[in-house]
């Protein structure tokens, strides 16, 4: 079954959504705020629903920098004449979004 590349397409697009959504919903977040004291800060971030969210919405971040690395990737690396690029280049960005995802996640719920 050869692929054709809808699915990561699809993906894409969906996650693009997400992510706009959750940008959406912080905008809203910070507008009902009014005064913006540390506290009210403070609470805001420190809620339940808050983190369930900011954390669905950085994973699907974090996916969605993984499929841009592949397709930059599979497009440009096979161009480069060095043995090993392509392997050390996909690698670099998946540990680099696991990072980001570990360190977003940690920063959230720590």
């Amino acid at each position: 079954m050869a692929r054709n590349g809808i699915r990561e397409w699809v993906f894409q697009r969906i996650s693009n959504v997400v992510i706009f959504a959750y940008g959406i919903f912080y905008i809203l977040m910070v507008m009902s705020l009014g005064d913006a004291s540390y506290s009210e800060w403070v609470a805001m971030h420190s809620g339940a629903v808050f983190k369930i969210v900011s954390s669905i919405a950085l994973i699907v971040a974090m996916l969605n920098s993984v499929l841009a690395g592949w397709q930059i990737g599979t497009d440009y690396t096979q161009k480069v004449a060095v043995p090993g690029f392509g392997f050390i280049f996909h690698a670099f960005y998946i540990i680099g979004s696991l990072f980001f995802l570990i360190f977003g996640i940690t920063i959230l719920w720590g």
